[in-house]
């Protein structure tokens, strides 16, 4: 009677980044050889390199330059475009659904490594959610740079220099590496794009805002580097024209301005968050120990303790530093969480103890634009050009695939020849819902402008003003603007805040495609504001016959 062979033994790691990157070279030849299977389970078919999200936004790039196919990144491994929505660690498996209909399926696996990452935490302060450009998601950094260019293109044709002033001005909340390097970024950018593109606006009109809570920028290297915190510093004061404000945070966003901790305001329509992680849902499904910060905390050879074939790196992970503490939210650091997970998974099958993670640091580096970074490596201190090649030269190095590393280069030797890449994808007028956030005495939009959006009251309360005159007050579960959508006409009256307001908002196409569809839903939106005169003798709501613009068609 034959033997039966044993299963290979499955791997399956939760997330497609920088710790999935080196757990599949830690594992490569053993997959190859048959004696493990791989599986990396990802939402998107990429793997995003956001270590150039800075050039990504102001065209020294190419957009798709810090993409990497994930299907040639972790080949031998088998890869699953797919969402996961449930962990059973007790049966050692999970349910992942595809993306189109969230069809399920089961997913056994013998070792589990989540490498889930952090998301931005919305929740920082009021109306981030709504007006607030995020870049730790690609989709986001996208929208952040799409948008950045259609406050140029609309600086360009703006009369009213108030509104001028508010288009051209970008606060970047967040004084670490990534809101330094943005800032710096959009500071020569755009110089670039006033000298070269937009003969209508002025260099001088533009202003670029990093606004930190600490003392000093930097806080990744203080205490260790501090003679770098001080170069950098210096840097940014002279050959930059970065309006820089430290010790205040921001408190709060709206449409047009930014509030700060000191009682200033910022008028702007720009507001790019480099602040606050908050952790992934994915690992409230996990029954085990967590930090103050949500991360899964590990003990030092990168498991979970209590568990059974359980692992967890990058950033969900509390990773116990060998020097003390735990190591930073950096990809260097999750790149060798992934290594080390790895190397132990291989040693756990053959029998021997797992080793201690022992990778304590290899340097640091800061762009500061113009080609001045400030950088170290195991310690020595690099600056100005020289930093900012080391730079580039490390960050190329730890780009996946060779032809995204060229195409990089390529970009990199054309762009001061060919100028910055600045065609913006179209923004089509979204069918789905979106939030915005207003405070007391703000405008919602004036009386006599186009009008694209719907609005449904979420929360507080505004008033109706036509030619000065209060008409009514609207709340929680009313809406306002249909006239202006549904009969293309420009707005028949003003609507100002009289509290904070949060208001749900769709376009004009989607709100046409619903009262279509629905038809209680077109009927209750059609109507006049609820809360206006019943008596149509009271006051005259006709929408004035203005010819609205041919760009309303």
């Amino acid at each position: 009677m034959g033997t039966t062979e044993p299963a290979v033994p499955r791997i399956v790691c939760i997330g497609g980044g920088y710790c999935a990157l080196f757990l599949v070279k830690a594992l490569r030849r053993a997959v190859r050889r048959g004696d493990v299977e791989l599986v990396i389970v990802s939402r998107t078919n990429f793997h995003a390199f956001h270590g150039f999200v800075g050039e990504m936004l102001s065209g020294r790039i190419q957009p798709q330059a810090i993409l990497s196919p994930a299907r040639r990144v972790f080949r031998p491994a088998r890869f699953m475009n797919a969402e996961v929505t449930a962990i059973d660690l007790d049966e050692q498996q999970l349910t992942i659904s595809r993306l189109l209909d969230g069809r399920e399926q089961v997913l056994g696996y013998d070792h589990l490594v989540v490498s889930v990452g952090v998301a931005d935490d919305v929740d920082g302060y009021p109306g981030l959610r709504e007006h607030g450009l995020l870049l730790r998601d690609y989709r986001d950094a996208w929208h952040t740079r799409n948008h950045l260019l259609q406050m140029m293109e609309m600086a360009a044709i703006e009369p009213d220099p108030v509104e001028r002033r508010r288009l051209l001005t970008v606060v970047v909340a967040g004084g670490g590496f990534g809101g330094v390097e943005v800032a710096t970024e959009l500071d020569e950018w755009a110089s670039r794009l006033c000298r070269d593109e937009f003969a209508d606006v002025d260099r001088d009109e533009v202003n670029v805002v990093l606004v930190h809570s600490g003392e000093r920028i930097l806080p990744e290297l203080q205490g260790r580097h501090d003679r770098l915190v001080d170069r950098a510093e210096r840097f940014i004061a002279r050959r930059t024209r970065l309006d820089v404000r430290t010790g205040t945070r921001v408190i709060g966003a709206t449409a047009t301005d930014v509030r700060l901790d000191d009682g200033t305001s910022i008028p702007t329509r720009t507001v790019i968050s480099s602040t606050g992680t908050a952790s992934s849902p994915l690992l409230d499904q996990l029954q085990v120990e967590r930090d103050d910060r949500g991360r899964v905390i590990v003990d030092d050879t990168v498991a979970v303790p209590g568990t059974t074939g359980l692992w967890a790196g990058g950033d969900c992970a509390a990773v116990p530093h060998p020097k003390g503490g735990t190591c930073p939210q950096l990809a260097l650091f999750a790149m060798m969480h992934g290594w080390r997970i790895g190397r132990n998974i291989l040693r756990v099958r053959a029998g021997r103890p797992p080793k201690p993670f022992g990778f304590t640091e290899l340097g640091d580096a800061c762009a500061l634009g113009r080609r001045n970074a400030v950088a170290h490596l195991r310690g020595v201190p690099i600056t100005g050009f020289a930093g900012w090649v080391l730079w580039k030269v490390f960050l190329l190095a730890f780009v996946p695939v060779w032809d995204r590393r060229l195409r990089l280069l390529l970009d990199w030797t054309l762009t001061p020849f060919t100028g910055r890449e600045i065609t913006q994808l179209p923004l089509d007028d979204a069918v789905g819902l979106d939030r915005e956030r207003f405070e007391a005495g703000q405008v919602v939009f004036e009386q006599g402008e186009i009008g694209r959006k719907l609005y449904l009251i979420w929360e507080g309360r505004v008033e109706v003003v036509r030619d000065g005159q209060v008409l009514a007050t609207l709340g929680p579960g009313q809406h306002f603007g249909e006239t202006a959508v549904f009969e293309e006409v420009r707005r028949t009256a003003s609507i100002r805040a009289l509290t904070t307001v949060e208001v749900v908002t769709m376009g004009r196409s989607g709100a046409r495609t619903l009262s279509e569809t629905l038809e209680s839903f077109g009927e209750a939106v059609r109507m006049r504001p609820t809360g206006l005169p019943s008596d149509p003798a009271d006051i005259d709501l006709t929408p004035a016959p203005v010819v609205v613009e041919e760009q309303e068609a």
